[in-house]
C-alpha cells in the first residue's frame, strides 16, 4: 500500500462490538486522555483474521522484506496489528498488556507508513520496523478490543517505540538516537523489575575488535575498552577503545556492532579480565517507551490498559484513528534515514 492509502486510515472509525451507534467519534465526542480512557467490559470471543480484515474497512498496509527485491505483501491493517502483536508481545501476558501493545503497534504503523516507499512497501518485517508472526486467538482478541485506537501527540499519531525489557529504568530517546526528542519518551523508574536476573557475557578483546572492524574501526590491536559516559538512566552512551581509530564509540553503536542479541542492552557494567571483557547487564533492547515485560507485570498486578499506556507514554491521548490528523508525511522517512535507524520492535535494540 502506498502512503496516501494508509493516510486514508484517519478516515476510518471502527465501532467495537457493542459500541453505541450514532455520530462518529471525534465529531460529537471530546478526545479522551490516556489517563481517563480505559477499555472495559468482558473480553469478546477471539475473532478470526477474516473478521479483522472486515473490520479494517479496506485499509491495508504493504509489508516487505529488506533486500529481497520483492514488492511486499498487502495485509488489512488490523490483521497486520494482530500478527505483529504475536511477534513482539509476550504470549502469556495478561489481556491488558496485549491490548496496550496493540495500540502502540497500530500507532507506530500509522505514524511510519511509507518509510520503505522506495523499496515498494510501507514497513519491513524485521526489527528495523516491526516483526509479524502468525496471529493467535489472544492477539486477535486484543486487536478487536482496541479496534482503530491510536495514541496521539499534537493531534497526530505519535512517533513512539517499545522494547522487550527496560531492566527497571526506561531510556530517553535522544540518548539512543541523537536529535530524536519527544516529551512523552522520557526516562523513568519502572518499579516491576526487582526480581530480574542479570545477564552476563564474556568476550575476548580480539572478538570485540573483529566486530568493530566490520563497521569501520581500524587499528592493529584493541588493548582495552572502558565506559566513559552514561545516560540519565545509567545506560552506556560512550566507550573508549584503546588502540583503535576512532578512539570512542557510542553505546548503541557498540551494541549493534557486537550484536543486539549478544549484548542485550546498554544497561551494563564492564570488567577487564585478562584478554577478555566481562559484562553484567539488565534488560533487553533500547529501553525507550513501553517495556513489554514491564507492561505484562503491570497488567498482572491489575493495571488497566489506560494506566499502562499513561505510564509509558505520559501526556498522550488515546483516540480513534478517525479523530486525528494525518501523520507528518516527512516524519517516517526522515527517521528512517537516521543513523542506526531501526524500528519500534521489541526484539531488537532499535528505534527510529
Amino acid at each position: 500500500m502506498r502512503v496516501a492509502a494508509l493516510l486514508g486510515f484517519v478516515l476510518f472509525v471502527a465501532q467495537r462490538p457493542g459500541a453505541a451507534q450514532g455520530a462518529a467519534p471525534g465529531l460529537s465526542s471530546p478526545p479522551a486522555p490516556v489517563q481517563d480512557a480505559g477499555i472495559t467490559g468482558p473480553e469478546m470471543p477471539a475473532p478470526t483474521e477474516e473478521a479483522l480484515a472486515a473490520a479494517s474497512r479496506g485499509v491495508t498496509i504493504r509489508v516487505g522484506t529488506l533486500g529481497s527485491g520483492e514488492p511486499g505483501r498487502t495485509l488489512p491493517i488490523e490483521v497486520y496489528v494482530a500478527r505483529v502483536l504475536a511477534g513482539e508481545g509476550e504470549p502469556r501476558a495478561a489481556s491488558a498488556a496485549r491490548q496496550a501493545l496493540a495500540v502502540a503497534i497500530r500507532t507506530y504503523a500509522l505514524a511510519n507508513a511509507g518509510r520503505h516507499e522506495d523499496e515498494g512497501f510501507d514497513l519491513c518485517d524485521s526489527t528495523h520496523c516491526q516483526v509479524p508472526r502468525a496471529s493467535t486467538p489472544a492477539t486477535r482478541a486484543a486487536v478487536m478490543a482496541t479496534l482503530g485506537q491510536v495514541l496521539v501527540h499534537d493531534g497526530r499519531p505519535a512517533q513512539l517505540y517499545y522494547s522487550a525489557s527496560c531492566g527497571g529504568h526506561t531510556q530517553v530517546a535522544g540518548d539512543v538516537w541523537p536529535g530524536v526528542d519527544f516529551p512523552y519518551l522520557q526516562p523513568q523508574v519502572d518499579d516491576v523489575h526487582e526480581d530480574d536476573a542479570p545477564w552476563t557475557l564474556d568476550l575476548p578483546l580480539a572478538d570485540v575488535q573483529r566486530a568493530l572492524a566490520r563497521v569501520g574501526f581500524a587499528g592493529r590491536r584493541l588493548s582495552d575498552v572502558r565506559v566513559v559516559q552514561r545516560s540519565t538512566s545509567d545506560r552506556v552512551t560512550r566507550l573508549s577503545l584503546k588502540g583503535l581509530r576512532p578512539e570512542q564509540v557510542g553505546g548503541e553503536q557498540f551494541r549493534m556492532a557486537i550484536g543486539p542479541t549478544i549484548i542485550r542492552s546498554t544497561l551494563f557494567t564492564m570488567e577487564r579480565r585478562g584478554n577478555r571483557v566481562h559484562f553484567t547487564g539488565r534488560g533487553y533492547g533500547h529501553g525507550v517507551g513501553m517495556c513489554v515485560v514491564g507492561s505484562g507485570r503491570r497488567a498482572a498486578r491489575g493495571d488497566s490498559v489506560a494506566a499502562i499506556l499513561a505510564f509509558y507514554y505520559p501526556g498522550l491521548e488515546l483516540r480513534q484513528a478517525g479523530e486525528v490528523a494525518p501523520p507528518d508525511p516527512l516524519l517516517g522517512p526522515l527517521l528512517g534515514a537516521a543513523p542506526l535507524a531501526v524500528g519500534a520492535s521489541a526484539e531488537g535494540a532499535v528505534g527510529p
